[in-house]
């Protein structure tokens, strides 16, 4: 009796995802992502060397998705895997995704992190791919280090100037220079897919209350994450590294 009832218990906690297993996700993961998606590397601001499908994490989710509908399965030069493998892979990274465009709050090893995706609004020309913002801040409280990072897919940029806006207030500036070089030692590089939030020409951005609103990091598109639907013990957590 004891028994069984463990076993199913298991069953209703653990994640289960209908197309493909997570271990098997994480096999493709180690496989095609993060040979480029490294700890050091951090493309496109994203780190995948400890990624594990079995722990929800749907902004994550959602970033993957977008990368892996826009090529990059093939991008470490590792070849891609088959069509069935593809298709199930895709659908239960999407699956994982459901629930990204709220806040996902984490607690891990004293460190308390918080994210959210926002998709690009619809644009009457240019790519049919929109791209999707994330917003992830974090803060360790042992070292009271904190930070903010911005990062998007599937669309690099460099040679670029956005500016960000907290709670409606005046506007910080941040540069897009430089390229990025794959993880996995290739000569490919790209532009940027992500930015770290913090001071801005001698200028320290605050802990928003309200929102968050990114400018310009396409032509004329705005994106605003509402901080106000940060839970507050959450946003408390946060607060004491900003």
């Amino acid at each position: 009796m004891r028994t069984s009832l463990m076993i199913g218990l298991a069953g209703i906690c653990a994640p289960v995802w209908g197309a493909m297993p997570a271990s098997e996700q994480n096999a493709l993961v180690m496989q095609y992502c993060a040979v480029c998606h490294t700890d050091q590397a951090r493309n496109g601001g994203l780190s995948l060397q400890h990624y594990d499908a079995a722990r929800r994490d749907p902004p994550l989710a959602a970033m993957i998705l977008s990368k892996l509908n826009n090529g990059a399965m093939g991008a470490a030069g590792n070849g891609v895997p088959d069509k069935p493998a593809q298709q199930a892979w895709l659908l239960s990274t999407k699956e994982q995704a459901v629930g990204a465009t709220h806040w996902f709050v984490s607690r891990e090893s004293g460190v308390t992190s918080a994210s959210i995706v926002r998709p690009a609004p619809a644009r009457t020309a240019g790519p049919a791919e929109l791209p999707v913002y994330r917003v992830r801040i974090a803060c360790n409280a042992s070292t009271g280090k904190g930070e903010m990072e911005l990062t998007w897919s599937p669309q690099p940029q460099t040679g670029r100037s956005i500016t960000v806006s907290v709670d409606g207030n005046s506007s910080l500036a941040y540069e897009l220079e430089g390229r990025e070089s794959m993880g996995n030692g290739s000569a490919v590089q790209s532009g940027l897919a992500s930015v770290f939030l913090g001071s801005a020409k001698g200028r320290k951005m605050p802990f928003p209350n309200v929102s968050l609103t990114v400018r310009d990091l396409f032509p004329g598109e705005a994106v605003t994450f509402p901080f106000s639907q940060l839970d507050q013990k959450a946003r408390e957590d946060l607060r004491r590294c900003f």
